[in-house]
């Protein structure tokens, strides 16, 4: 060791101490800027995401602390950021579809007087056709052939709507059928429960042979594939094979162009009221007609005028009666002869129909 080192050595020091002091210094003050930073940022109240209207799909996501910031921050706004987008897409398409009419519905309805089983069983007046299990067969066999979804049913007996039934398999649905008792099955409305659902399902008490009073059905159904809603009522007057029956068909036409124009009635001003058909074996020809098209604002499903009233060529005793506004028939058909005559001693007539304008209808 030299003479001259440890004075050396004693003059560094204080050169030592002084850089050990001001590192500390700057330490000391580089954390407190970086703490002050760090609470401001987490004092800072977070705005609020702006709020999704159905016409705006362009909002960002809301942002988040500097804190929560990761790698995997862009991928989650993007997602964030279409799911956004597609619900307000929905609520747009949605909004518009509120203001809009729904599809037209096209369907093929009939009336068939099918003769009662009684008629042509044991000690009935028709001894000369099948009986009535193997003539609803073939009823059957008519309906499905000629693309019907909707019938009215008159002499439907309570042995032909067990056959019906058994044949269909469920795939049809009928009202009353048995469910107000055997007279109210006698005249039966039936539906394609593919084309159709029940919505409503009531009777109306009409005068049949003697004034005796008969349920008869009327159905709200709503068709499956469009949501149009349609009324239909099947009825039966009574002929004068049992004495004179004139009263009591004026008595049960007037009841039955009152309950068409009850349920067609508009719920306001500004809309068309639901659909409604009449249909089935009214007995008359020329009365029928002129009546129900002058008194229910209805049109005959193979024409006809009704101011002034005049028949349509192909006309007789069955009808098919729809409401004006919003039902276009077409392609009605009278069909008589072959399998229909060994059903029954009454055609089958059937037309096509077309439910379209802003008529109520359901989801």
């Amino acid at each position: 060791m030299g003479k001259h080192e440890l004075p050396r050595r004693a003059r560094l020091l204080p050169v030592l101490a002084i850089i050990v002091l001001v590192a500390a210094l700057l330490t000391v003050g580089r954390f407190a800027v970086a703490n002050n930073q760090t609470t401001a940022t987490d004092d800072t109240t977070p705005t609020a995401p702006p709020s999704i209207t159905a016409s705006d799909d362009s909002e960002a996501p809301p942002e988040t602390s500097p804190r929560h910031k990761n790698k995997d921050k862009p991928k989650k706004d993007d997602k964030l950021r279409d799911r956004l987008r597609s619900r307000n897409l929905r609520n747009r398409v949605q909004l518009a579809a509120d203001g809009l009419a729904a599809d037209p519905a096209s369907f093929r309805i009939a009336s068939f007087n099918v003769l009662g089983a009684s008629h042509t069983g044991p000690g009935g007046n028709k001894p000369g056709y099948a009986g009535g299990t193997s003539r609803m067969g073939w009823t059957v066999q008519l309906i499905r052939g000629n693309n019907v979804s909707v019938v009215g049913l008159q002499e439907y007996e309570k042995t032909q709507h067990a056959t019906f039934g058994r044949i269909t398999g469920g795939g049809w649905g009928v009202y009353p059928g048995l469910q107000v008792g055997s007279k109210g099955v006698r005249n039966s409305i039936a539906w394609n429960a593919g084309v159709w659902e029940l919505v409503e399902g009531h009777t109306i008490p009409i005068p049949y042979f003697h004034g005796n009073l008969v349920p008869m059905p009327y159905v709200l159904l709503k068709h499956k594939e469009t949501g149009r809603l349609a009324w239909f009522i099947n009825i039966h007057n009574p002929a004068s094979t049992r004495g004179p029956a004139q009263h009591w068909r004026d008595v049960a036409t007037q009841k039955e162009i009152a309950l068409m124009n009850d349920l067609q009635e508009p719920q306001s001003t500004n809309q068309l009221g639901i659909p409604t058909f009449l249909m089935g074996d009214f007995n008359e020809k020329a009365e029928a007609f002129c009546r129900v098209t002058a008194g229910a604002n209805a049109q005959a499903a193979n024409g006809g005028t009704s101011s002034p009233c005049r028949l349509p060529a192909n006309h007789g005793i069955d009808w098919i009666f729809g409401s004006i506004p919003g039902v276009g028939f077409s392609n009605y058909v009278r069909m008589d002869g072959g399998l229909v005559n060994r059903v029954s001693d009454h055609p089958m007539i059937y037309a096509d129909v077309t439910l379209s304008g802003e008529a109520p209808f359901v989801e």
